[in-house]
């Protein structure tokens, strides 16, 4: 991309020189091969200039001449100088005739004329008759002037005019085909000016893209030589050099894990995995130290050549700094925010325990009301320690074998008054026994959140079902809802931390987006899946997996996604 092309010769025009111009120099090697038999009979044979017949001849090549250099061409139809090469044929004529018996092989200077017929790049059947007819009339205009001829004299030099026609034909084609080739090398030479131009615009636009993306671009050819960085890349490179070394090698380079603490090895480094052909993506590092240091996400993918081998790599570096930091801060301030929930929630609910104790100045009414605070009460310390453990990364499940079904019915009639109150049917279908092995108290909490969010997004008349059952080892858990439905670009953030849609951020449903982010994370720990499909305006159906396998809890736990 920084290479420059080379630069074109000039080119030279086909028609540089004058109409005259070309005429006269198409002339003048007759003239000179005239001029030399003159020079030789001069020395040679005086006494041929004796010979009418032969100074006819010169006197018409003479004639010729000044007629190429004074005639102004320019102003006459284009064929009107093939004049010159008919007449220089009778001429050749008159010259042979006259000096025949002095200097043999002057009937060859038909030759020049012929020549420039066939070169002129008329029709190759015009050009060979007229080749032919005016060798002919070269010989035969002799003749015809000498008066005591015979028949046998117009049959016998009729051969040369053969001759002639066959050198004109294939001068005619030669010219034929070399005029092809130079139009299509003028237009294969225009046709390259053209292209390296576009090349050239599209190697500009290349470089300005290149130079202006807030990314940081490298490439790297075959053998792992740097070929491409762009000026972002440059200047993350800068971050990475230690102190005092302009250009460390790989290295020497301050790359750091996620941890920002622990060196990368050289062999798991994102462009040494690149060279080797890796492809992949969303690799975070850190780079430099101090407060200078930097997190990126690196992304390479491979370039092949014609073969399919590897022929190099480009590799991205997005800066991710001030959203790494934002991440941070905020899973420190909800760890903050959590720890300091626990200690007045852990005083209400002593508070509540005490004022549930047998009495009997407690009403049935008011036992109920401390009921409902107590529950809650505990509902939201245990969201407090779930936040606590997802952001620790210590969330645990305890699975033993109990009841769904009655699970379920708890839950659907805890979420019932609710659904009443915004005329939302919810419907259990699911078996009224069914024993599962898992945490009990997670899959509920699990159940309350997707009913809880299957009434709230849902409308006045709508319904929500819950499904389930145990098939081949696998409990299926579904809760299915005719609400407002998600976008498909959202489907797939719905399950990330305080992800709300913007269409529920205007209304007036409240959350904070972690109940779903609670749910996948119980669903993962018990080595199971949680899926959504949803149309915008029809509804969802959230479908979670667990196999029932009492070896499937013992495997280590995948940690939660922040």
């Amino acid at each position: 991309m920084g290479s420059s092309l080379a630069m074109q010769p000039p080119v030279i025009p086909v028609d540089r020189f004058s109409r005259r111009r070309q005429i006269l120099l198409r002339q003048l090697p007759l003239s000179a091969a005239v001029l030399l038999v003159v020079v030789i009979a001069t020395v040679y044979y005086p006494h041929i200039f004796q010979n009418r017949t032969f100074l006819v001849g010169l006197a018409m090549h003479t004639v010729l001449l000044l007629a190429c250099a004074a005639i102004p061409w320019e102003r006459l139809p284009g064929r009107a100088a093939l004049l010159i090469p008919l007449l220089d044929l009778i001429a050749v004529g008159f010259t042979q005739v006259g000096g025949a018996e002095i200097v043999a092989g002057l009937g060859l200077l038909a030759a020049f004329p012929v020549v420039w017929i066939a070169a002129s790049g008329i029709h190759l059947a015009i050009t060979i008759g007229m080749s032919f007819l005016g060798s002919l009339a070269m010989v035969w205009a002799p003749v015809i002037l000498r008066r005591d001829d015979q028949v046998i004299d117009y049959v016998q030099p009729i051969l040369l005019p053969l001759i002639l026609a066959a050198l004109a034909a294939f001068v005619g084609v030669m010219v034929s085909e070399l005029r092809k080739q130079r139009d299509f090398a003028q237009a294969a030479q225009q046709a390259l000016r053209h292209n390296a131009e576009r090349g050239k615009q599209r190697e500009r636009l290349l470089n300005t893209v290149f130079e202006t993306v807030p990314v940081g671009l490298l490439a790297v050819d075959r053998d792992g030589h740097d070929v491409l960085m762009n000026a972002r890349q440059r200047v993350n490179h800068s971050v990475a050099a230690p102190e005092g070394n302009a250009d460390p090698n790989e290295a020497e380079l301050l790359i750091f894990d996620v941890d920002r603490e622990n060196s990368l090895p050289v062999a798991v480094r994102p462009v040494r995995r690149a060279i080797d052909g890796e492809t992949f993506e969303d690799v975070q590092i850190w780079l430099g130290a101090g407060r200078a240091q930097r997190a990126f996400a690196v992304a390479a993918k491979p370039m092949t050549d014609d073969d399919g081998d590897f022929d190099g790599t480009v590799v991205s570096f997005t800066d991710i700094t001030e959203l790494q930091l934002a991440l941070t801060a905020k899973d420190d301030f909800l760890s903050s925010v959590s720890h300091e929930f626990r200690t007045p929630l852990t005083s209400i609910i002593g508070y509540l325990e005490i004022a549930l104790q047998p009495s009997e100045q407690l009403s049935t009414d008011m036992e109920r009301y401390l009921q409902v605070a107590r529950r809650n009460a505990l509902r939201l310390e245990r969201l407090v320690e779930d936040l606590l453990a997802i952001s620790a990364g210590k969330f645990r499940i305890k699975p033993i074998e109990f009841d769904l079904g009655a699970l379920l019915a708890q839950s659907v009639a805890s979420v019932s008054p609710r659904a009443q109150a915004v005329r939302v049917a919810v419907t259990n279908r699911a078996p009224t026994e069914l024993t599962v092995y898992a945490d009990p108290v997670r899959i509920g909490q699990t159940v309350d959140n997707l009913l809880d969010n299957a009434v709230k997004y849902n409308r006045p008349g709508g319904t929500v079902k819950v499904d389930a059952a145990v098939q081949d080892g696998q409990l299926t858990l579904s809760v299915t809802d005719t609400g407002i439905g998600i976008e498909d670009d959202e489907v797939a953030q719905v399950f990330d931390r305080f992800f709300r849609s913007p269409a529920v951020r205007i209304s007036t449903v409240t959350g904070v987006g972690l109940g779903l982010l609670i749910t996948r994370s119980i669903v993962q720990e018990h080595g199971g899946t949680i899926s959504v499909a949803s149309a915008l305006g029809i509804g969802s159906t959230f479908t979670v997996c667990i196999p029932m396998s009492r070896g499937g809890h013992s495997t280590p736990p995948t940690p939660a996604s922040p």
